[in-house]
């Protein structure tokens, strides 16, 4: 019974907090966007956490898990060091520069047209002449900043001054009511109904709302499973898209 308790019950749950004490440790960064030496240390830590699992020594991979542990945490002060960091950080590679697609980073990141198109409309950007830079990260990410006249007009660009910016509170997710939310403006369900009520949804039909929102106006917003067609017309094109799709 205690080799059953130790080996099937004890070994799983020591494992699984030692490892999250150990990811802790490490701090967010490890486990956000990573570089590839963070990504290295998070793969070895794993791999060696989960060892006990197998072969039953608790004892070796915690040690070698935390050992881990420290080497990322010296090479990440090492990092913070300018003359060191240029040696051991993978430099930003540009991919477009003032509308035009730098074949070399292309190259270099290992990336196609086509990818590098999806990354651009994954920002927003349709055409890569309204680019003035494009990157690919030391962490993985893409970046892209627009030339002055394609970019959205700021409001400081007119000297305006906006009110601060409302996030909308969710008031119903996947046709369930969110009441600590309903408490936190002061309403409650009897309200929320009547708001959709006049969008026609009642108790009956709540299970069609996908989000229903408080806006900054003080009115509900809703999102519900009415769909509109978007399958025709050239404003419609879908990219990618083939007759056999």
């Amino acid at each position: 019974m205690l080799h059953f308790l130790a080996n099937y019950i004890w070994t799983p749950i020591a494992v699984f907090a030692a490892g999250y004490v150990i990811i802790r440790f490490m701090g967010k960064k490890a486990v956000a966007e990573m570089t590839g030496f963070e990504l290295l240390a998070v793969l070895v830590v794993g791999t060696t956490i989960s060892e006990p699992v197998v072969t039953k020594k608790l004892g070796s991979a915690i040690y070698f898990s935390a050992a881990i542990a420290l080497l990322y945490l010296a090479f990440s002060y090492l990092n913070l060091n300018n003359r060191i960091k240029k040696w051991i950080d993978p430099r930003p590679t540009v991919l477009v520069r003032g509308g035009d697609i730098d074949k070399t980073g292309l190259k270099k990141a290992k990336m196609t047209v086509e990818e590098l198109n999806a990354q651009l409309r994954s920002k927003g950007v349709a055409n890569v002449s309204d680019v003035e830079l494009a990157a690919l990260e030391q962490i993985g990410k893409f970046t892209v900043i627009p030339k002055s006249d394609k970019r959205p007009l700021q409001p400081s660009d007119r000297q305006l001054s906006p009110p601060p910016t409302f996030i909308p509170i969710p008031l119903v997710v996947d046709g369930s009511i969110l009441d600590y939310n309903l408490r936190y403006l002061g309403k409650d369900r009897q309200w929320l109904m009547e708001q959709l009520a006049g969008k026609n949804i009642s108790a009956d039909n709540l299970n069609t709302v996908t989000l229903a929102v408080y806006n900054e106006y003080g009115a509900v917003q809703v999102d519900n499973e009415d769909q509109t067609d978007h399958s025709s017309g050239t404003y419609n094109y879908k990219p990618g898209h083939t007759d056999n799709q």
